[in-house]
């Protein structure tokens, strides 16, 4: 079984968050959003010791209400639903928990505990006649519940079972408990070995991490892959046969001895309490077969130093290393699951480190025989592969006096919708390898984005905001994103849009093509070409955003996108001539061409006299209040 879907109500910054969950889900968003507080959330469900919790932990104050985590699970193999039985019945595809923190403090944890009111009398009726009467009686009345026949006690009670897995939007309150050890690993409950829930938080440290222990990480890798039984066995026999030797060596030094004062004893006791006798002799020896630990330490050329004394990074290395390996280990449990949850995995780590453990993470939540499900919270783009825009999940939270976080994420199919009829199927497929990896990535951590053609306009508007202060756009959280060319521009509009992500765009009509074209010699043929190409996709991108389609639109600022009716570079031209002669001057003081050198650009734009053209200026307020 895997985690299918979550609902957090009341929990710190979450007061009602549902989030749909994959093999590999990647939380983003600012500071404070609420990314952490979803994994830990997770970790009270499944991990969470009674009393964990306080009235602090409840939403802004609201301590009236219940703390609850919600999930469900899909994916159930045969063993899960043996385990699981009435909580998992044939013809149910998932299974639901809930975990509760009431206001007084108390902790609940319950499956298919929400029931459908109407159920109740069947449920509490004693004797299966009056069990099928009612149930029968409930069918005739409401057949619009379209449940199915049933004659026997235990039918019937499959019967509502499954009809309350199918419609939870429905139910109510309705305790039916668990055992508190149901989920946690090595707790003995149904779900161990079944599904187990590792976090690894920001602060977590190795060395308590590299400590045999059933909770510990190391302590998890040894139970999944070292068999201490035969061990174990083999030690207690030692203990007890020197438990056994122990004993007869008292009987040996100390019978005569304790025999003497057992005699000098009973003749002043018998002048007390006649026909009373008292016994002095060794007392059984008790000796504990140890439980077998192993312990951990770092070797460094000659020298063995504890874990705790190694530097940040390597202490996160061990981390990681041992994640993986608890992972891996994890594939001798046939169908067992574990999902790691990781805060900031890279944390502490080297770049290229930080993209190969982003690496395996992904290899081993994609392998079906590991059986591992993979969530993070992250600020780091080499965590983020665009390519699977689907498995981010955007947190963002509201300014308000009591903040809402919001879950933005976007679907396939509702990028899909959102392209329908600008990007057929097979161009978007063609598309996500190549413009949205490539250049999306540091754009989804972003608050809004400008987004624009290629590396030409990147590079003069970051230049135009570094005029006013170094960094102004980028500390605003405005991001310039290049789509790689027209094309890719309503792929990249519509992820970001679904995304939650405020997007303005500009794109170049492009109508100087012919000038440009006969100055290089070109047959009126290939300019044919040209201005079919360059119409056709004006036309695309002014119909995707809703405007008036032109083949060579004009000048504009819109709501939603501006145009230059052609390329920048022409644009800057004629409006800003001093940014020419900037370019100029740099390419003179280096000795080479350095057209289209994102740099360069910037470095003239930031260093040209005169006033940045208004139409510029303009676009950059629109992108910052979209």
């Amino acid at each position: 079984m895997k985690i299918q879907s979550v609902r957090i109500k009341n929990f710190r910054a979450l007061k009602d968050v549902s989030i749909p969950f994959d093999s590999i889900t990647t939380f983003i968003g600012p500071n404070g959003a609420g990314k952490s507080t979803v994994l830990r959330a997770l970790d009270w469900f499944f991990n969470g010791k009674p009393g964990s919790l306080t009235e602090k932990d409840c939403s802004f104050g609201a301590i009236d209400e219940s703390i609850e985590v919600q999930v469900t699970f899909s994916d159930l193999t045969a063993r899960d639903r043996e385990a699981l039985g009435k909580y998992a019945p044939e013809g149910v595809s998932t299974f639901t928990a809930w975990k509760l923190r009431t206001p007084d403090g108390a902790e609940v944890l319950s499956a298919n505990a929400k029931g459908f009111p109407e159920f109740n009398p069947i449920k509490a009726a004693s004797g299966v006649a009056a069990k099928k009467e009612l149930y029968a009686n409930l069918r005739g009345s409401r057949q619009d519940l379209e449940l199915p026949a049933a004659s026997t006690g235990t039918a019937i009670e499959q019967a509502m079972t499954t009809w309350e897995a199918s419609h939870s939007d429905l139910l109510i309150e309705s305790p039916e408990s668990l055992q508190t050890n149901f989920f946690g690993f090595n707790s003995g409950g149904k779900m161990s070995g079944l599904f187990d829930f590792v976090l690894v938080t920001a602060d977590l440290r190795a060395s308590e991490e590299s400590i045999d222990g059933k909770s510990s990480i190391i302590g998890r890798i040894l139970e999944r892959s070292v068999d201490r039984a035969a061990a174990d066995e083999e030690i207690a026999k030692i203990v007890e046969d020197a438990r056994a030797k122990q004993q007869a060596i008292y009987e040996e030094k100390f019978k005569g001895q304790l025999d003497s004062i057992t005699a000098q004893l009973n003749d002043v006791v018998a002048s007390y309490a006649p026909g009373r006798m008292v016994t002095v002799f060794p007392a059984e020896v008790e000796l504990k077969a140890p439980r077998t630990t192993f312990d951990v330490a770092v070797k460094d050329g000659a020298t063995e130093t504890a874990v705790e004394r190694q530097g940040h990074g390597f202490q996160r290395t061990i981390l990681i290393s041992a994640l993986q390996l608890l992972a891996q280990s994890g594939a001798a449990s046939a169908e067992g699951v574990i999902c790691l949850a990781i805060e900031e995995p890279e944390l502490f780590q080297h770049p290229i480190q930080a993209q190969a453990f982003a690496k395996v993470l992904r290899s081993l939540a994609e392998d079906a025989g590991k059986r591992i499900q993979v969530t993070y919270a992250t600020h780091s783009p080499y965590f983020l592969e665009a390519r699977y825009f689907d498995q981010i999940r955007r947190l963002t939270r509201s300014s308000d006096e009591a903040p809402v976080v919001t879950v933005h994420f976007a679907k396939v199919e509702d990028v899909q919708a959102l392209l329908e009829g600008t990007v057929d199927a097979g161009q978007i497929e063609r598309q996500l390898d190549g413009i949205v990896t490539g250049r999306l990535s540091v754009a989804l951590f972003a608050s809004r984005v400008l987004l624009v053609e290629g590396d030409t306009e990147v590079a003069v508007f970051y230049g135009v905001g570094d005029r006013d202060a170094v960094g102004h756009l980028e500390s605003k959280g405005l991001s310039i994103v290049s789509a790689g060319g027209k094309g890719g521009i309503p792929l990249a509009h519509a992820i970001l849009s679904c995304l939650g992500i405020p997007t303005y765009t500009l794109f170049d009509a492009d109508s100087g093509f012919e000038a440009r074209a006969l100055a290089v010699g070109k047959k009126q043929s290939v300019i044919d070409a040209e201005r079919t190409k360059f119409s056709t996709e004006n036309r695309r991108l002014l119909k995707y955003f809703g405007e008036q389609e032109l083949d060579f639109p004009a000048e504009k600022i819109g709501g939603r996108v501006a145009t230059l009716s052609d390329h920048l570079e022409s644009y800057l031209e004629v409006n800003w001539p001093e940014w020419g002669m900037s370019c100029a001057k740099i390419e003179a003081f280096a000795g080479i061409d350095l057209a289209k050198n994102q740099y360069a650009y910037r470095t003239a734009t930031i260093e040209a006299e005169g006033a940045v053209p208004e139409m510029l200026k303009q676009i950059l307020v629109k992108a910052a209040e979209v």
